[in-house]
């Protein structure tokens, strides 16, 4: 395995190790670190917008404005986002959802005394220190510091409301929510993080994703299945801090049917990472549908993070290649008859895919996550020909079972027989 990437990660972390009024850094900073993930350099450009919101800094006091016992959040702006939160809200019911990014920022003054003390700290921390990284990088690294100092200091200025006893966030080791936990846990408040992806072993190379295992900071997660809790326990973290609830937009469902005509296929596609690897399926799936006349009309589902412009060429309707926008989620077309199966590549929507009933074969060309799952990969043309064959001749209630074992241990033990 490769570990180039998350061994400078790490270096970087033990660098950081220092703590300035309760907060230590080292567990402020991962959710900003996915340039370290890759091999593009630092540009000045980069340097100068986190020079420049340094000073613009979100006002992170409106979560504490709440008469609720609970404080749910989520900072990206995605409806399915939203959705888990609505969804955590349902078994916390005294609950207020706040969405980070739609919070307006507080103004710190370059010229104030505050600012000036803080950019010095974060000056004397990364150049002070035997950190081996590029100039570039180094400034950046002190905007970002700058940047988290300013938030402490802004933070630290409001006093907690006592009828708040438990934070709920989306993802504990990501930006602000990393630091609104250890607020919460400064002041014995429970702290407690959602799942919001499949936590496994990699077999290529650690990616950026690893952070919600490796910063997990939170009291407490909520986790899909007994398959999270096994894993976790596994790799040496308390059962108590595990609370088993199922993936609460999924519980309560039911497979009931399943449609093997394989005629109509969403394409799921993996993140930034994988964009080698789906071009190389988008390749296969037209050659497919040469050699078999258009037999499956695919529907290419981007993911979330991907630019408009990725894999935009394989776009063609004399090819039955169909891409569709932001606006269709994945989960009200897998809820919908507009397909009948799916294909995965390294993305946990290959769980909600079985979860919503329809069948899905992963591309594992250049697969990285260990899934549990069916025995459903392929790896070329044939290869996918061959399990089209198998799903179809196999009888639909054994089908149908494979897929209510896995869903019911990874993803909603409460799945209904």
């Amino acid at each position: 395995m490769d570990k180039t990437y998350y061994n400078r990660y790490k270096s970087l972390l033990e660098k950081l190790n220092y703590t300035y009024k309760g907060y230590n850094v080292k567990y402020l900073v991962p959710g900003y670190f996915t340039f370290l993930f890759s091999d593009d350099a630092i540009s000045a450009r980069e340097v100068f917008k986190e020079f420049y919101i340094s000073t613009q800094i979100k006002d992170l006091g409106q979560v504490l404005d709440t008469k609720s016992s609970s404080v749910i959040s989520f900072l990206i702006d995605r409806d399915d986002y939203q959705d888990l939160a609505n969804s955590v809200k349902s078994i916390y019911p005294d609950s207020s959802i706040v969405k980070l990014s739609a919070l307006p920022n507080k103004k710190v003054s370059f010229l104030s005394f505050s600012y000036l003390k803080h950019l010095a700290k974060a000056f004397k921390l990364i150049f002070g220190r035997p950190i081996d990284e590029s100039f570039m990088t180094k400034l950046f690294l002190v905007g970002l510091l700058t940047k988290l100092f300013n938030q402490i200091n802004v933070l630290e200025k409001v006093q907690c409301p006592e009828n708040i006893k438990r934070y709920i966030c989306f993802n504990a080791a990501y930006k602000e929510e990393s630091l609104l936990t250890l607020y919460f846990k400064n002041r014995g408040i429970e702290t407690i993080s959602m799942q919001h992806g499949i936590f496994c072993n990699f077999k290529l190379m650690i990616p950026f994703d690893y952070i919600n295992f490796d910063n997990m900071i939170a009291d407490k997660l909520l986790c899909w299945g007994q398959s999270t809790v096994d894993y976790l326990t596994s790799k040496g973290i308390d059962k108590s801090r595990l609370i088993l609830m199922g993936n609460p937009k999924y519980k309560d469902l039911m497979i009931s049917h399943i449609d093997k005509s394989f005629t109509k296929c969403l394409v799921l596609l993996g993140r930034a990472i994988y964009i080698p690897s789906n071009d190389k399926l988008l390749s296969l799936l037209k050659d497919f549908n040469k050699k078999h006349n258009n037999k499956v009309l695919f529907y290419i589902k981007k993911h979330p993070f991907l630019m408009d412009v990725e894999h935009k060429s394989f776009a063609s309707i004399s090819d039955n290649m169909i891409f569709l926008g932001r606006e269709h989620s994945v989960q009200e077309v897998l809820r919908s008859d507009m397909v009948n199966f799916t294909i995965a590549v390294n993305t946990t929507a290959y769980y909600e895919s079985l979860a919503l009933g329809k069948i899905s074969l992963r591309w594992s060309e250049s697969e990285n996550e260990e899934f549990i799952g069916m025995n459903d990969k392929f790896v070329n043309l044939s290869e996918f020909e061959t399990k089209l064959n198998e799903f179809s001749q196999k009888p639909e209630e054994e089908v149908r079972q494979e897929m209510k074992e896995i869903i019911k241990y990874v993803f909603n033990p409460e799945l209904r027989s």
